[in-house]
């Protein structure tokens, strides 16, 4: 079991971390997308324009947005938007069948749906759910007649900021509601034990439909640094990644293992940077070929936690078929290991505390201190 100072991790909503960082420097650099860049200034005024036009059709606390849109700038000034407004952000990937994007919808009835109109079409129609289009020239007109400033909206970190929806044990979609407290856990973790800060251009590769995604936004832009977007084109293991990742001089990556193992031999990711791996089992051998030169980490989390519970440091070169450890609990986090009858295993069974991610989720949990 392993504790953090509770009085490390901040305790706000994510639209207040965002506030503040823009107040500091609001012409720093906040998004990339291959040569276009956007400073933390622009980034909210476009946001709170959104956000202004989200309360109008209804949006607030405890209310949920849909959102089916590509990769790009718009993607994520659109995520920012429903959190100014109070609301909830429900990612959509258009590739999805549409069967499960009717569950999705009408399980979360979600007040609006904010896409575009070539991917609109992939999005089926839910009672109660009205449309906005952000690339329809009225709605461009509309939103820029709106005020760059934040909507008075009252919003408490127990309030939901995200639904993310797993596979579920059955293989029946189950909606996962997370709300604004694990955001300062998140925060912490990514500045005392990651370094991540102003000077961080940290690489947003994961689909808004999984829930990395969620720390990408706060790895990014509430430490000051900068998100670099990886175009849909480029989320491929090979060339068109890692020199997207060289050519913006990324320094913070997280990339799930299945990738970094099918990456050929001959692409690089920057030295001197930092990544983590996750979300399933990562072998030795992958740790092998990619922590030399970086600092590696091994992520374990569950959704209902925030994204991430703990953090292992990785060796830079562990023996081949050992087991790489997934390290000690992040800021505000209480750890308990259970054995597979779910009992507290006794301190003295735990050795240092690197334990390796279960092969049952129910055999770890994690919860905020």
């Amino acid at each position: 079991m392993n504790r953090e100072n509770d009085a490390s991790v901040p305790s706000a909503t994510l639209p207040e971390m965002f506030s503040e960082r823009v107040r500091q420097a609001p012409d720093a650099v906040a998004l990339v997308f291959e040569d276009e860049e956007l400073t933390y200034a622009e980034v909210d005024a476009r946001a709170n324009r959104l956000a202004h036009a989200l309360v109008e059709r209804g949006v607030g606390p405890e209310r949920v947005v849909a959102l089916a849109l590509p990769r790009s700038p718009e993607m994520i000034i659109a995520e920012l938007a429903v959190l100014k407004a109070g609301g909830a952000y429900l990612p959509l990937d258009p590739d999805y069948p549409a069967e499960r994007l009717a569950f999705m919808l009408a399980d979360a009835g979600p007040v609006c749906l904010v896409t575009t109109r070539a991917l609109a079409r992939a999005v089926p129609d839910a009672a109660g759910t009205s449309r906005l289009l952000l690339d329809d020239p009225a709605t461009a007109a509309d939103l820029a007649a709106r005020p760059g400033t934040d909507p008075d909206v009252a919003l408490d970190v127990r309030n939901a900021a995200y639904v993310i929806y797993t596979s579920g044990s059955t293989g029946r979609p189950k909606g996962v509601v997370v709300t604004h407290t694990g955001v300062g856990k998140l925060v912490a973790t990514q500045t005392q034990r990651l370094g991540v800060g102003p000077h961080s251009r940290v690489l947003q590769f994961a689909s808004p439909s999984f829930d990395v995604a969620f720390w990408d936004l706060c790895l990014g832009l509430l430490s000051g640094g900068r998100l670099v977007i990886v175009p849909a084109e480029r989320r491929v293991p090979g060339p068109e990644l890692s020199q997207y990742a060289h050519a913006h001089g990324v320094d913070f990556m997280i990339l799930p293992p299945a990738l970094l193992a099918a990456m050929p031999q001959d692409c690089t990711l920057p030295l001197d940077s930092t990544l983590l791996a996750g979300t399933e089992r990562v072998p030795a051998e992958l740790v092998a070929r990619w922590s030399p030169g970086r600092r590696m980490f091994n992520a374990y989390g569950p959704t209902e936690a925030t994204v991430n519970s703990t953090l292992g440091e990785c060796p830079d070169d562990p023996p081949p078929g050992s087991t790489v450890p997934i390290g000690v609990a992040d800021p505000g986090t209480r750890a308990h290991v259970l054995d597979a009858a779910l009992r507290p295993v006794p301190r003295a069974s735990r050795g240092s505390c690197t334990w390796a991610a279960p092969a049952w989720p129910a055999a770890t949990s994690a919860a905020p201190a």
